[in-house]
């Protein structure tokens, strides 16, 4: 497979060729290695870049030094998204094909992330949202699309969807896509679903939420039950998850409207932090039939783009502190991030170190993030 700066070369440059000073590519690259070395805006990159311009101007041959803080936010604001996804989608397709183990089945978690600091507060305060797809098993983004501030996530996921390969995946999704027009997309794409349940479909909440009081009361036999349980500790918490799955679906109401729907599914949460028990549960709907014990699986695949895509966006690269919303910066700049988190989490050059301490790594020796960018992934032959 090619190198990742290659994939960008595609990326169309829509400046004024006039006094042009920094090539796309080139503005990428240092934008990566600003990012990876804890600057979370365009000023303190372009400070980071003048700090270290002789190494920039050697590694890149630059002619006119490092890119200003404005040269940067106007890049971000006027690069075409759709481009840039579409690029960055086939980078993650070679890595993902690369890294395939064979036909099993895998989770793609979908969830909205917002980015509060760059909210419109001169229209209506509108806060920017950002859809992404996860690939839980490999730990990396595979995909995203902003929410128009006219529209929401309802409409955007169909989006995402269209751009991602998800035959023969598992889409999960939290209750917000519950919708028959999502599950109809995922069909369509050849993929599979396991999508939480609220009261936002009020009949199919309705009908699973009265077999499932039913069927763990003492008045139903539960043979058509299959239930499995886990138990977790540590730090001061102990958590169990029970899961009940069943295929005895032909009592809902509407299930012709659910495309290829096959079972339902059912969690329940224990969890108790210094003495104080909680208990949550949730209904799920299923395409494909799966035990008990896989459902607990699946569901907690789900959680792990909040818990470590979403967090470390957050908490390393403070994607919710960032102001930049001209054009179309949110959406790039956004991708840019899970760029530079995609890298990290492919980086096994450093054995089983942290993601904090591979930070640390790249910002101790900038040669770290030279063979990141331009070595990390080895190529076929």
């Amino acid at each position: 497979m090619k190198k990742l700066i290659m994939y960008f070369e595609e990326l169309e440059d829509t400046r004024d060729k006039r006094g042009l000073r920094h090539e796309l590519t080139n503005i990428i690259v240092m934008s990566i290695y600003g990012v990876l070395c804890g600057n979370e805006d365009a000023e303190s990159i372009a400070f980071f870049l003048k700090l270290k311009k002789e190494y920039f101007i050697k590694l890149l041959s630059l002619e006119y030094g490092t890119p200003s803080a404005d040269t940067l936010l106007r890049v971000y604001s006027i690069i075409k998204p759709d481009k840039f996804m579409e690029l960055f989608t086939t980078w993650i397709t070679d890595i993902v094909k690369q890294k395939s183990e064979g036909s099993r089945k895998v989770v793609i978690p979908i969830d909205g992330k917002a980015v509060k600091s760059a909210t419109d507060k001169v229209n209506g305060g509108n806060i920017p949202y950002v859809v992404s797809a996860f690939l839980s098993d490999l730990g990396i983004s595979i995909g995203q699309v902003k929410v128009d501030e006219k529209t929401n996530e309802v409409t955007a996921i169909p989006e995402l969807l269209e751009l991602i390969d998800i035959s023969g995946s598992i889409i999960t999704i939290d209750a917000i896509g519950c919708q028959k027009a999502i599950v109809k997309k995922i069909v369509e794409k050849e993929g599979h679903y396991c999508i939480a349940l609220k009261n936002n479909q009020k009949s199919l909440y309705y009908d699973v939420d009265e077999y499932f009081k039913f069927a763990l009361s003492d008045k139903m036999e539960k043979q058509t039950l299959s239930k499995a349980s886990m138990v977790e500790k540590g730090h001061g918490r102990i958590e169990k998850r029970e899961a009940y799955v069943t295929t005895e679906i032909d009592f809902i109401e509407d299930k012709a409207k659910w495309e290829n729907i096959a079972m339902i599914g059912m969690t329940r949460n224990y969890r108790e932090i210094n003495g104080e028990l909680s208990i949550k549960d949730k209904y799920y709907i299923l395409d494909i039939e799966v035990g008990a014990k896989e459902l607990i699986e699946i569901t907690r695949k789900h959680w792990s783009i909040e818990n470590n895509l979403h967090w470390i966006l957050d908490v390393h690269f403070r994607e919710d502190w960032s102001t930049a919303k001209s054009g179309n910066s949110i959406h790039n700049l956004s991708l840019l991030r899970k760029i530079c988190y995609n890298l990290v989490k492919l980086d096994t050059t450093h054995g089983k170190l942290s993601f904090k301490k591979k930070l640390m790594m790249y910002n101790h020796d900038l040669d770290n993030l030279k063979k990141l960018i331009f070595e990390i992934i080895p190529e076929e032959g």
